[in-house]
């Protein structure tokens, strides 16, 4: 009886937890977006961000993607543009500038015993990116 007591408390901390969690990285993915994109692409993601009256090419809108890719999301396209792996000739060559090389900038460094080098963790640039990548797709009409 006192297993079946833990499991169920156990599932109970589980399933609340999980909006939590989910509300954490949605607001992760909004942070970025307002720090990294809506200055170009607009709070919306129109297209209309303050720094889009000084570009030569108008930046386009984010909100139809999904729209323009037979309804689904392209989920790994944005990321790869996101990290700097996908061209995008507005952009010049693959810099927006490339947020994957931001990211490793900003991100905490760790060190490598071994080689004796500071690597980026990888594991927290994917995460931010991955919430970028997810609020950008929530911006879909």
């Amino acid at each position: 009886m006192r297993s079946m007591s833990m499991s169920i408390a156990g599932f109970a901390a589980l399933t609340l937890a999980a909006p939590i969690g989910t509300l954490a990285d949605e607001n992760a993915g909004h942070r970025e977006y307002e720090s990294k994109c809506a200055s170009c692409h607009g709070v919306t993601g129109d297209g209309d961000g303050w720094f889009s009256q000084y570009m030569k090419v108008p930046p386009p809108t984010l909100t139809q993607m999904k729209k323009k890719n037979g309804g689904i999301f392209p989920f790994e396209r944005v990321y790869r543009v996101v990290d700097g792996r996908a061209e995008v000739p507005v952009h010049g060559p693959r810099e927006m500038p490339i947020w994957g090389s931001v990211y490793r900038v900003e991100s905490d460094k760790t060190y490598d015993i071994p080689s004796g080098k500071y690597h980026a963790d990888e594991d927290a640039i994917r995460a931010r990116i991955n919430a970028l990548v997810g609020y950008v797709s929530q911006l879909q009409e």
